[in-house]
């Protein structure tokens, strides 16, 4: 270009440039499009697997805590549990394999002889004289030890009382008791005592009780033990003088487990594993509540690799329930973790033992995926036979249109919906199916009794009156919402007639208000009581769940209607689970717990639950309530069950120490005629279907329907 000559503007030149220093740029562009759509070409391609459609990232998979969806799903997949229901929702063998139940009686004779004498009328079936019939007797000197099946009542009485007293020892029975260790708290007494010779046997059960029989004076042995005991406090030890006796009744559960059984990574599972669950989840710090259903426990132990003892303090009828609770932990893994890591790092391992667990399951965890998936394998050895399906995907799609590839091409099985998914398929209706679990989950608002106004239960009543869950409640693309009908779980054969809230009442609900003395102030439009007060409350909810933040909303706008001013409160989980439930520092919470498969519902509304860190959540202190809750747990007889239930729940619905909203349940969605149902030992595959046990019994045997070659 000339010196002095202007610039000129040539637009081939320009966009020649443009396209020459793009090129680089759209080429990369261009690979990463190709790139990822063949990838989901190939991906949609594979036919290795039942596959399922999730739109988020899979969290940590845990036996502990119940979830819903596509988690909950994989968690059951993975983990087992010790006893399983029937259809008619009976308790049945799994990993336990067989149970029995003794009565141990223990009888000090008063000498050798008499114990031989006695010995011969029970062998002989002079003793009991009708009832439960001996099924084991065995005699060392004075002292007879007689083993009955089962635990029925009053046993031991119908044995002495058919026995000659003569034959019987003089003893004062004195219990000891200690928080642990209570034998070496007895021997080094005795030791040192100079009243020993006073105590003519002595009985330990487990670790923190001890039976001292003593014949003769027994008052200086009595006063000297008493003072031994106060100057050794650490333990916490107590003395009770039991009364003259010469038997002790030990009730024992023995529990004998399957021995075909492995963990996903190949080691035995063993009672050691039930044993390191039992002591782990039942601590005061356990994540879950299962102390108080475990109550009945003295002492557990270990007898050999498929088989526990288990000494009785009672002997409730819902003890199986318990162990039916209680998720099973791998004792070689997380056993490790009690035993050498500090506890500071013991949250880290187990979010490690989560992300990566180890189960007893139909399907074991092969491998995350990048896009925030699983996969997981059949477990070859799972008792009773490995699925039949080989291999279950769960992964994301990175695009609508690569999910409907999937979908139309016939290589997506399941699908987590979303609204635009779901308004596809209602233009393309055949493409989809739908199944419904059965409910798992109730949503209730749960009132403090200890605050007012709501500890007045005309109040609660009204609030209850005061809602249209007709209007609220709703179904979605992936659940659906009734409402409660029962505490129990759905279909339980004990529950004979529903539980009969109140209806809803708006004009009922002002009158029970009114009668209260709560006017509506005719500026607010708010009630207040006579001294100005105003009827109001804060609903606190999980700020994260949505779910709950509409329902909270849509009730605090329907009790404005009837002058109640409602505050919802949206909180973090975590504080409300670590601070304000376990202190009940709220006037109202929203909550979901699973519907218990059981009937035991006491920590949930007994008095004795009511303490801080207990599962009575509003605080209920009811004698009739706590009355009937005993005898659902500790009646045998199913008849007396049912009516005991019926008034329970009758009492709930009287008293509303909850708002209960809704049962909700998994609705999932598969593509149309893609899968069916292939049990072990089935003759030939089923139609999908969900009975009375729900998904969790039956998922694990779907398996892809094999297309015939036209």
């Amino acid at each position: 270009m000339a010196k002095g000559e202007g610039l000129r503007y040539d637009p081939t030149m320009f966009w020649l440039r443009w396209i020459f220093f793009s090129l680089p740029l759209w080429l990369g562009f261009g690979g990463a499009w190709l790139f990822r759509t063949v990838a989901e070409f190939q991906l949609t391609g594979e036919s290795d697997a039942i596959v399922h459609a999730i739109d988020g990232p899979i969290g940590y998979l845990s036996p502990l805590v119940p979830a819903d969806g596509v988690e909950g799903e994989i968690a059951d997949l993975l983990y087992e549990p010790l006893l399983r229901r029937d259809a008619s929702g009976t308790l049945s063998p799994n990993l336990i394999r067989a149970w029995t139940s003794r009565t141990l009686i223990t009888i000090r004779c008063d000498s050798e002889e008499a114990a031989g004498e006695a010995e011969a009328r029970i062998l002989a079936g002079e003793v009991p004289e009708s009832g439960a019939r001996p099924i084991a007797v065995d005699r060392s000197g004075s002292i007879l030890m007689v083993a009955f099946e089962g635990h029925a009542p009053d046993l031991e009485r119908a044995v002495l009382g058919a026995l000659p007293p003569e034959l019987l020892g003089d003893y004062l029975l004195v219990k000891v008791r200690a928080d642990h260790s209570v034998d070496d708290l007895i021997r080094s007494w005795l030791a040192g005592s100079v009243e020993k010779a006073q105590v003519g046997l002595l009985e330990f059960i487990g670790d923190r009780e001890a039976f001292l029989f003593v014949q003769g004076e027994s008052d200086r042995v009595v006063n000297e033990l008493r003072r031994f005991l106060a100057s050794n406090p650490a333990t916490s030890p107590r003395l009770d003088l039991v009364g003259r006796r010469c038997h002790t009744t030990v009730r024992e559960m023995l529990l004998d487990l399957r021995e075909d059984v492995t963990w996903h990574d190949g080691t035995p599972f063993t009672s050691r594993d039930v044993a390191f669950s039992h002591e782990r989840l039942t601590r005061p710090d356990s994540p879950l509540p299962l102390a108080a259903s475990f109550d009945f426990v003295e002492l557990l132990e270990v007898l050999s690799p498929a088989r526990l003892r288990i000494l009785c303090r009672e002997v409730p009828a819902t003890m199986l329930e318990s162990w039916e609770k209680l998720p099973i932990l791998p004792s070689h893994h997380l056993g490790k973790i009690a035993e050498t890591v500090a506890e500071a790092d013991e949250a880290d391992l187990w979010s490690s033992f989560l992300m990566a667990p180890v189960g007893l399951g139909p399907y074991r965890l092969d491998r995350r995926r990048k896009d925030g998936g699983v996969e997981l394998v059949a477990h070859a050895a799972y008792p009773g036979g490995a699925p039949a399906e080989p291999r279950l995907r769960y992964r994301r799609y990175s695009s609508l249109e690569s999910l409907l590839l999937a979908l139309r091409t016939g290589t997506l099985d399941l699908i987590e919906p979303e609204e635009r998914f779901t308004e596809w398929t209602r233009r393309h209706p055949g493409l989809t199916e739908t199944l419904r679990d059965r409910p798992r989950f109730q949503h209730l608002v749960v009132w403090n009794l200890g605050r007012a106004p709501l500890d007045r239960e005309p109040v609660r009543i009204a609030l209850a009156r005061g809602i249209d869950l007709s209007s609220i409640l709703r179904d979605t693309n992936r659940e659906y919402q009734l409402p409660v009908k029962s505490l129990f779980h759905p279909g339980s054969p004990l529950v004979a007639e529903p539980l009969l809230l109140p209806l809803y009442d708006p004009r009922g609900a002002e009158r029970l208000l009114e009668k209260e003395g709560y006017r509506r102030d005719d500026e607010s439009g708010v009630r207040e009581d006579g001294k100005g007060r105003p009827l109001a409350f804060s609903l606190a909810v999980n700020a994260d769940n949505p779910e709950h933040r509409r329902l909270a909303e849509a009730l605090a706008e329907q009790w404005s209607g009837i002058g109640i001013e409602v505050e919802v409160e949206p909180l973090p989980w975590q504080e409300l689970l670590t601070e304000r439930l376990p202190h009940r520092d709220f006037d109202a919470v929203m909550v979901s717990w699973e519907i218990p498969l059981g009937r035991d519902r006491r920590e949930a509304w007994h008095s004795a639950a009511s303490g801080p860190g207990g599962g009575n959540l509003s605080g209920l202190r009811d004698a009739e309530v706590d009355k009937m809750l005993d005898q659902i747990r500790s009646e045998p007889d199913p008849v007396k069950v049912m009516s005991a239930i019926a008034s329970f729940q009758r009492a709930i619905a009287a008293r509303q120490p909850c708002l209960f909203l809704c049962d909700t349940g998994r609705i999932l969605t598969l593509r149309a005629g893609a899968l069916e149902s292939r049990a072990p030992g089935a003759a030939a595959p089923s139609p999908l279907a969900i009975g009375k046990a729900g998904l969790a019994e039956v998922r694990p045997w779907w398996v892809k329907k094999k297309v015939m070659p036209p």
